[in-house]
């Protein structure tokens, strides 16, 4: 068997026409929809890409294992996926575009091969690359401005199927994070770009954020769009090759990304802040092997249950690790709701505020606490961190969803008992938490080294100031 996770960074799921979208910007993945199962109602633990990646690797919330601020690493003390599948007689492979998915951070742990592609000579000298300006904040990640190349899915493509032919009827675990659909915005082949005009116009992440008006917020859609169809177009090669190979029959495939997007919908754009829908929000589907089942569920899934469900699907334990997450063969068996809500939690940075989300079917509920900053800090950097503010003035938010599904209007006020609720709910996963990463011993330690390959690719990708 082949278990093959393939997460494209910052997709939206409604920008995907099998979810609704009115441009046909993902016929590829519509089709492997149609041969498995479509998750409607599945989001993230997390609006960025390092503490979500940890979660879907361990099953695991951030507050265990601890992956929160881009100061963390994923411990060595949790057990993920990989090694369980490892110990369990399958090659593992993984294939990153992203450097905050790299053993750099903790992510090798169990992978027979890891091949961080913006390292390679070939890809190196092939891709379009982007320069980074600045030094950066981060006092680990402080390196001069220079070039680096954005990693393609075409390039995962090429590495992947050699890999493939040389390990046929072997069980394989394959995790691939493709960059496609992550900010700089541009077209990584002009020749497939089919909704706007095909340039070499490039948005770097520093510009994004600050685009404002309707008219560069609709350039950054149209570029998006064909972002996504760029890597639908390779996803669906690599379908073919698997087909090809008379793999594919046999492949759990399993498509999702690590969070979303903003496109101005709450006054800013890109990801990694409030956990709101548009950036909490993932595609997920599941096509089993034989393809047994065909279905659109519209229960609640999260990343955390990934593992379980694998796990489930090839008949393991995973006595090996902590699982917080739940399988979703209940759904598919038709036995009910396995979530009654999802708990999510985000904090780029120490010094930045914190947000803790409960999210059922029907409402939202987010709170906000104050990052470790000093006061000398806040009034030279007020504006871009306004942590402070946040706590004094939004103490929390409530959202009622099929009333106001763009999530404008707190309520939480008005719903006090409600809000309570969901306040005892969100302390009590909070203690689960706390006593589970006591358990595993893992203890937050900010990196002192570097890898330089990594530092600038995060850099170039808008990283660090």
């Amino acid at each position: 068997m082949i278990i093959l996770l393939y997460v494209m960074d910052s997709l939206r799921p409604d920008f995907l026409s099998c979810q609704g979208y009115p441009k046909k910007t993902s016929p590829h993945i519509d089709q492997l929809a149609q041969e498995g199962v479509l998750f409607t109602n599945a989001f993230a633990q997390s609006t960025w890409t390092r503490t979500s990646g940890a979660s879907l690797l361990t099953s695991t919330y951030p507050s265990v294992h601890g992956a929160l601020t881009l100061s963390d690493s994923l411990p060595a003390s949790i057990p993920t996926l990989p090694q369980e599948l490892k110990r369990k007689g399958f090659e593992t492979i993984a294939l990153s575009s992203m450097g905050n998915i790299s053993p750099f951070f903790g992510f090798g742990k169990g992978f027979d091969h890891f091949i961080e592609l913006y390292k390679e000579k070939s890809v190196i000298e092939r891709r379009r690359k982007i320069r980074f300006r600045g030094l950066g904040g981060e006092r680990h990640f402080r390196t001069r401005g220079e070039e680096v190349p954005v990693v393609t899915s075409e390039d995962i493509n090429t590495f992947l199927f050699p890999f493939l032919q040389e390990n046929r009827g072997k069980d394989l675990f394959v995790f691939i994070w493709s960059i496609d659909t992550h900010d700089p915005y541009f077209h990584r082949d002009p020749s497939l770009a089919p909704f706007g005009h095909s340039s070499d116009e490039i948005v770097l992440a520093d510009e994004v954020t600050k685009m404002r008006s309707e008219d560069d917020l609709q350039r950054l859609r149209t570029l998006y769009e064909d972002m996504i169809y760029y890597n639908d177009h390779h996803l669906g090669i690599l379908i073919e090759k698997l087909k090809e190979m008379n793999l594919f029959d046999q492949t759990f495939f399993i498509l999702t990304s690590d969070h979303g997007e903003s496109f101005g919908e709450h006054g800013v754009n890109s990801h990694g802040g409030v956990p709101y829908d548009e950036v909490a929000r993932i595609p997920l589907i599941l096509k089993f092997p034989d393809r047994p089942f065909h279905d659109v569920c519209s229960g609640l899934a999260q990343h955390v249950d990934l593992i379980p469900t694998i796990l489930e699907t090839v008949s393991l334990g995973g006595e090996g690790m902590l699982i917080q997450g739940k399988s979703l063969w209940p759904y598919l068996r038709e036995e009910g709701q396995v979530n009654e809500s999802i708990f999510m939690e985000s904090q780029l940075m120490r010094k930045l505020q914190r947000f803790s989300a409960l999210r059922t079917l029907d409402h939202k509920y987010i709170e906000i606490r104050p990052g470790k900053f000093s006061l000398r800090e806040w009034l030279k950097e007020g504006e871009k961190l306004w942590p402070l503010s946040w706590v004094i003035f939004k103490p929390g938010m409530l959202f009622h969803l099929e009333e106001d599904p763009l999530e404008r209007r707190n309520i939480i006020r008005e719903e006090r008992d409600l809000a309570r609720r969901f306040h005892l709910e969100m302390e009590a996963t909070l203690r689960k938490n706390r006593a589970f990463s006591r358990v595993l011993g893992q203890e937050k330690t900010e990196k002192k080294d570097t890898d330089e390959a990594v530092a600038k690719q995060l850099h170039a990708m808008g990283y660090f100031d």
